[in-house]
């Protein structure tokens, strides 16, 4: 490709870019869990629930955070966006990378 090939191609993958606002970035889980009551069910191993979870990592930590199920399919599609973007960001970046091998970054 070409310079001018390079950064239009940069431009198209830049305006794919959607939802920047609603970025939400980990990954959700659907897990059981098991109470404190002696003699629930969940000991004899019927867990409660599922219930979904978003994974995240930040500040060096793996956490989880309960997502009620009334925003669980917002949550799921706000981290399939943000995982979209994510591949079209790494994409740019190589344009970019190759723009920058040439002399060509602007």
């Amino acid at each position: 490709m070409s310079v001018r090939q390079l950064r239009a191609h940069r431009r198209r993958l830049a305006a794919a870019l959607e939802d920047l606002e609603g970025t939400l970035r980990g990954a959700l889980l659907r897990e059981g869990r098991r109470c404190s009551s002696a003699g629930c069910r969940c000991r004899r191993g019927e867990l409660h629930g599922p219930y979904t979870y978003l994974a995240v990592y930040r500040a060096g930590r793996s956490r989880t955070v309960y997502v009620p199920s009334a925003v669980a399919a917002i949550a799921a599609e706000r981290v399939e966006v943000t995982q979209r973007n994510e591949a079209l960001l790494a994409e740019i970046s190589q344009v970019n990378l190759e723009l920058l091998r040439r002399r060509a970054l602007e």
